[in-house]
């Protein structure tokens, strides 16, 4: 079964770790994977794997990209592969005007990934129109039914995201030469008990609510320091904005910015709490969440969206009412006061993952061939 994961990039993120995670799987079970995306950080990841990879730019916003039409169009007549897996927008209409005009017994199945709350609009209704739509969680697999009605319920499958357990090993703790690389960078870190938001900077990802916490809670906790482990969007003015709400409540002293990280699970798992508190839209999945979990780490997140799906099944004390700062101040305080355990859990497995994905392919292949 030859497989195409098409998305923008191959930069750090939850699709693309997606995607990336799928290459490694299908080429270790002997499938052949093309992936078609701009390279990144994650790009020799998909190298090392084996796996073919086009560092095509299908997602960048320019008239130029059009020229992949034909350029792809031309690809896979001649690869014929099995599965095109669309992982996000523009990629994915790019892969579906290379499509036309190609005869439909030689046209590969095609597989979506529904990643977030896309907005609705005919230009997100792409990502509901494959042969499959994986939902990423229950929660996004309602939002795409209810804003895409026509999409028949039987093609739109969940597959929660997955955590690899030999990644993020349960009682992991960062070794002391880690710890003294991050208070040489960090000399503010030294000492202090240390809160997790992990997330990119993004308005809705929560950071104003944990800025807030951070400074409710010093007078009863002084020792604690919040940690915002994420990078802004070139450009954006938003990390500015939280700094400036940061000395308004007078803890900017006692907030460490760290921008992006490839060691995401040693802060984590040096961090007493990690939280997440995505508001509006809710996490689809949250995959820092199951992450932090399967080290033990406890986790307080807004009870809603993927959160709740993946806090209900491993870790339910830590759901909050969405937006109760109170509960969250009370909540952030008793774990503080007394760590809760964090029972070892087999809940959103990579390899259960990956599988029920490999299903879905099965699924739509058989089918076709029905």
């Amino acid at each position: 079964m030859h497989v195409v994961q098409v998305l923008v990039s191959l930069n750090l993120g939850g699709s693309e770790l997606v995607a990336v995670e799928l290459t490694e799987f299908l080429t270790a079970a002997g499938h052949p994977v093309t992936v078609i995306a701009a390279d990144g950080p994650l790009g020799d990841r998909v190298r090392a794997s084996g796996a073919t990879h086009l560092d095509w730019p299908v997602g960048k916003k320019r008239l130029g990209t059009l020229r992949y039409i034909s350029r792809l169009r031309e690809w896979l007549s001649e690869a014929r592969p099995d599965i095109l897996h669309l992982h996000s927008r523009l990629p994915a209409w790019i892969s579906r005007l290379a499509l036309r005009g190609q005869p439909e017994g030689r046209r590969p199945a095609v597989v979506t990934s529904m990643h977030g709350h896309y907005s609705v609009s005919r230009y997100s209704a792409v990502m509901a129109s494959g042969d499959r739509v994986i939902a990423v969680s229950d929660h996004i697999r309602s939002y795409t039914l209810h804003n895409y009605p026509d999409t028949e319920p039987a093609r739109v499958i969940t597959v929660h995201g997955g955590i690899s357990q030999a990644a993020f090993p349960y009682g992991y703790q960062p070794d002391s030469a880690w710890l003294d690389r991050a208070c040489t960078d960090f000399p503010e870190l030294l000492g202090r008990r240390w809160l997790c938001l992990p997330g990119r900077l993004s308005r809705y990802k929560g950071h104003a609510d944990f800025i807030e916490l951070i400074a409710r809670l010093r007078p009863a906790e002084p020792a604690i320091h919040g940690i915002i482990v994420g990078q802004a969007r070139p450009g954006s003015r938003y990390r500015d904005e939280l700094e400036g709400l940061a000395e308004r409540y007078g803890v900017l002293g006692h907030i460490t910015f760290t921008q992006a990280r490839t060691d995401i699970r040693d802060w984590m798992a040096a961090s007493e709490i990690v939280f997440s508190l995505c508001s509006d839209p809710p996490e689809a999945f949250g995959r820092t969440v199951p992450e932090a979990l399967h080290l033990g780490v406890p986790v307080i997140g807004w009870g809603h969206g993927g959160v709740q799906e993946t806090l209900a099944a491993m870790f339910p004390q830590g759901a909050v009412t969405p937006g109760d700062r109170a509960a969250l101040l009370e909540r952030s305080l008793a774990f503080l006061r007394q760590r809760p355990a964090v029972a070892p859990s087999r809940a959103f497995g990579l390899r259960e993952s990956m599988e029920n994905t490999l299903q879905v392919y099965r699924s739509v292949l058989e089918e076709r061939s029905s």
